[in-house]
């Protein structure tokens, strides 16, 4: 087994052992009528520790940021996802919007009392892009509480199918270069190898997830789209590690690397599905 293999399947393996883990406290929960909570701070935990390498990612390509107020923003944002949705607060997309609009405004005003002007756009846009990520994470909190720790369970599966199989069918019939400037190991029939086994595993899970709600071809159609997405966060933070001359993210996973390259591939992937399920279920 190559290194690079055995990096992929301890990445995937424990990302969903620990989403299986909160799958299965949340089911105890929901057994005595209550609402999810340890899938969410499980995402909110992996979301901060992937937040803290990206700020080690932006320092490292020259944009160094204040990391403990941008921690404490993402924090804000996640927990305050998490509030809303548990206690089922309406209207949930006012409150959402609110708190995003403060903690915004918050960073904007922590970043004017920097007096180097010169690298004034590189550190709003830096905070923007950290503003973004927890965003965009944020949303493997609306998966649980819109359908249910299962359905994040079926998103993240198929989406790690998709990079398993990529990686597997680019080591054995890989030829053509796919995107080299960026990522020399992924090519074309990685691609298609990736695709055929997030459609595969989408196809299965999402039908069986939402227990009737999906037809197998809208499965087919949300694995389809994970894998594009997870493909093109998996080369998106390929290209934050290359401004930044590093091979991993951070050293949360001794010898294999960190949070960020656990979760690359869910950063498209996770607000690409949950926008889809949520366009059927209307």
């Amino acid at each position: 087994m190559s290194p690079r293999f055995a990096k992929r399947l301890l990445y995937g393996a424990l990302l969903l052992a620990l989403v299986g883990g909160g799958l299965w406290l949340d089911a105890k929960r929901g057994e005595s009528g209550l609402p999810a909570l340890w899938a969410p701070l499980l995402a909110t935990a992996i979301t901060l520790a992937s937040i803290r390498e990206l700020l080690g990612l932006l320092e490292g390509a020259g944009c160094r940021l204040p990391r403990a107020p941008l921690l404490l923003a993402s924090a804000l944002l996640l927990l305050g996802k998490t509030w809303v949705e548990y206690h089922a607060m309406e209207p949930r997309a006012a409150w959402h919007s609110t708190t995003l609009a403060f903690v915004t405004i918050g960073v904007a005003a922590l970043l004017l009392r920097d007096r180097d002007v010169t690298t004034g756009i590189a550190r709003a846009g830096g905070a923007a892009l950290v503003l973004l990520v927890t965003q965009l994470l944020s949303t493997l909190i609306d998966v649980v509480y819109d359908f249910g720790t299962g359905h994040l369970f079926a998103l993240i599966l198929a989406t790690k199918a998709g990079d398993m199989g990529a990686y597997l069918a680019g080591k054995t019939l890989g030829r053509r270069k796919l995107i080299p400037h960026i990522s020399p190991g992924k090519t074309v029939e990685g691609a298609i190898g990736g695709l055929a086994a997030s459609l595969a595993v989408a196809g299965w899970l999402i039908v069986r997830a939402g227990e009737g709600r999906y037809t197998v071809g809208e499965a087919l159609l949300v694995g389809a789209l994970l894998f594009v997405a997870g493909h093109i966060g998996d080369l998106f933070e390929s290209l934050w590690k290359r401004a930044a001359k590093v091979k991993d993210s951070g050293a949360l996973l001794p010898e294999f690397g960190g949070a960020l390259d656990l979760v690359d591939s869910l950063l498209f992937a996770i607000p690409a599905g949950y926008a889809l399920l949520r366009l059927f279920a209307s």
